[in-house]
């Protein structure tokens, strides 16, 4: 929620539907978490498929939103706290999503499983055992549109210190197998892989990331100990031809290793985080398991940056912990591309966590070692993301090899300046100077209107396109942010469902940002015909809600700043003079760096210092624009 301080009024006319420094940004606070349980060791369990919804098979109850399953079966044992589960959404209906969590609990602020309308994907997860040796699933649009699957391949049992099943991290990631540099395995293959090089011959389980690549159609992976029998259970799930799908899992592994059974033709890669212990190793409580109800660490949609192409952030982890078990979500990333888990301030291997995909939210579960620092998390391509902690493993955080974080620098800002007549003044007044700190794309016409026809302005006879229709002629990911300074010619009526408009708009452009400019209310003349004030307060109401409804969208109070500052404006309050074009120029940069997390392009006044991320400039004082100007 992005308003000036924290806006709750809402005009009883109308409803909302809610639907940078160069540097590593790290969280201020770390959530206090309570362990579930006490520490526990890994059992691997043969793959076996624990619920069904389409045959209705190991279901306890489901009804609406929720379903229940009681571990009664697949080998569970019955002191287990938690197992490690894969859970696929089959054929939804609609966009959703899906988290796992104790029964007898409320479903967390979390995420198991994301997923688009028509797409099966599935996700693992570690999910602690509740009331009545039960867990539940929350799913978001119901459990009548789409199937769900849950496959169970481990489960934690209490262990004070144990030999076997104590997971050992590794430094950083190792890749394991890539068939793209030896042959693409068909239909039906399967590949075997065998325990690496370095790791005891009777370790029980392995963490690992599959990855399929150019996929041949609709299909599954299943991953198994080597030279069992292939169970009916999937760990990797595709939906069509040239995909390429990733999923984190812990896998029962033999003598020989596991192996890779496909359904389709694909190339496969395999990447590593940790093993586990067998019964040669010596007794220990380093390596055990602690866990927990799914619990937010860090979301980066409401911050001013996500995580930029090439850049990362870290994350503390309040325990003494040797690795983590983590849920990530790559919300809305810039384009296809990776992210990769790793302890913070060491050095980051060439292996990826997990895949996301424009225009998709994709969970990926992740089993990775952490620092005294705590966690970090690199993109390739830029994204979104929201970090949720499973559980820890006790012992000794990896070295830090370094005692700088990585960087997560801002690109150059592209931002797109949509407005009116009011905006235009910055044309007018010749303060496109004023304009600094990113690239302006400045669209000023007078008369333009949101989404209806716009009426006749200044510039000529032909009315000047809609705030909509100009948005629309903008390719994806043209643009990094939107300015908004439009709406002072729409009228009561339409301007609630127009915003909406607006911002859908926006958002599938590509644009991780919207700034919208308040509208001044005050009038000094007629001008604005009776009512003015009550239709420019409505207007600023619907602006300040649909910020509030969206972490992206952000209210700047031009109308705050305008008020204090009468000669910015003509007489009627909202035509900008030669001060007010400059200030509304400012303004609108100031506005640009605050959302996006950079210092201010210019000081407040002459000689000051622009430390840290700039303010919200709607909550500071007017800016002297002729002093700092020199106008």
């Amino acid at each position: 929620m992005h308003t000036m301080g924290r806006w709750r009024g809402i005009a009883t006319a109308f409803t909302i539907a809610a639907s940078l420094v160069t540097g590593s940004i790290t969280v201020g606070t770390t959530p206090v978490i309570e362990a579930a349980s006490d520490t526990t060791r890994l059992v691997p369990l043969e793959p076996c498929r624990l619920a069904d919804t389409r045959s209705g098979d190991g279901i306890s109850t489901i009804s609406g939103r929720r379903m229940t399953i009681r571990l009664g079966h697949c080998g569970i044992p019955d002191d287990a706290t938690a197992i490690v589960a894969t859970t696929t959404v089959i054929f939804p209906q609609s966009r959703g999503y899906l988290v796992g969590y104790p029964a007898g609990t409320a479903e967390p602020n979390s995420a198991t499983l994301n997923w688009t309308a028509g797409r099966t994907w599935g996700n693992s997860t570690t999910i602690t055992v509740g009331d009545d040796r039960s867990i539940e699933f929350y799913k978001s649009d119901g459990f009548g549109t789409g199937n769900v699957t849950v496959d169970v391949t481990a489960a934690f049992v209490p262990a004070a210190e144990a030999t076997a099943g104590r997971f050992v991290p590794l430094p950083a990631g190792r890749r394991l197998l890539d068939t793209r540099s030896t042959a693409t395995p068909a239909a039906g293959d399967v590949t075997t892989v065998p325990i690496p090089d370095g790791i005891p011959a009777d370790a029980t389980a392995l963490a690992v990331t599959l990855t399929a690549t150019d996929t041949t159609g609709r299909g599954f992976f299943t991953l198994y100990p080597s030279g069992g029998e292939r169970p009916e259970a999937s760990a990797l799930n595709t939906d069509g031809v040239g995909q390429f799908r990733s999923a984190t899992t812990i896998v029962p592994v033999g003598e020989l290793g596991f192996d890779i059974y496909q359904s389709i033709g694909a190339d496969v890669i395999v990447d590593m985080t940790g093993w586990f212990t067998g019964e040669s190793a010596t007794s220990s409580a380093d390596g055990l398991f602690v866990p927990l109800a799914p619990t937010r660490l860090r979301d980066t949609r409401p911050e001013a940056s996500p995580i930029h192409p090439g850049g990362s952030i870290e994350i503390p982890i309040d325990h003494d912990a040797a690795a983590v078990a983590l849920s990530m979500t790559m919300a809305d990333p810039d384009t296809r591309g990776y992210i990769t888990a790793h302890a913070a301030r060491t050095e980051r291997s060439e292996t990826a966590s997990g895949y996301g995909f424009p225009f998709e939210n994709t969970a990926q579960f992740a089993l990775t070692a952490v620092s005294g620092t705590g966690l970090s998390v690199f993109s390739a391509n830029g994204t979104e993301l929201t970090v949720d902690l499973l559980g820890w493993f006790t012992g000794t955080p990896a070295p830090e090899t370094t005692d700088s974080p990585a960087p997560n620098p801002v690109p150059r800002q592209q931002v797109l300046a949509i407005g009116d007549s009011s905006m235009a003044g910055v044309d007018r007044t010749f303060a496109n100077g004023a304009l600094q700190g990113a690239d302006f794309t400045f669209l000023a016409r007078s008369c333009r209107r949101l989404v209806r026809e716009s009426c006749n302005g200044r510039e000529g006879p032909i009315p000047p396109p809609t705030a909509y229709q100009t948005l629309s002629g903008v390719g994806y990911k043209q643009f990094d942010a939107l300015v908004m300074m439009t709406g002072y010619n729409d009228i009561m009526p339409g301007f609630s469902s127009d915003v909406p408009q607006i911002v859908a708009l926006a958002r599938a452009k590509g644009i991780r940002r919207i700034v919208w400019l308040t509208m001044a209310r005050e009038f000094r003349t007629d001008k604005g015909g009776p009512g003015a004030y009550q239709v420019y307060q409505f207007h600023n109401d619907v602006i300040r809600a649909n910020a509030a409804a969206h972490d992206f969208m952000y209210a700047i109070e031009w109308s705050s700043i305008v008020r204090q500052v009468p000669w910015w404006t003509y007489s009627d309050g909202i035509h900008l003079d030669r001060p007010g074009g400059y200030g509304a120029a400012d303004l609108i940069s100031r506005s640009v760096a605050h959302v996006t997390g950079q210092p201010c392009p210019q000081p407040e006044r002459p000689g000051g210092t622009t430390d840290g991320v700039c303010p919200d400039p709607g909550t500071r004082p007017p800016i002297d624009v002729r002093t700092l100007y020199g106008i």
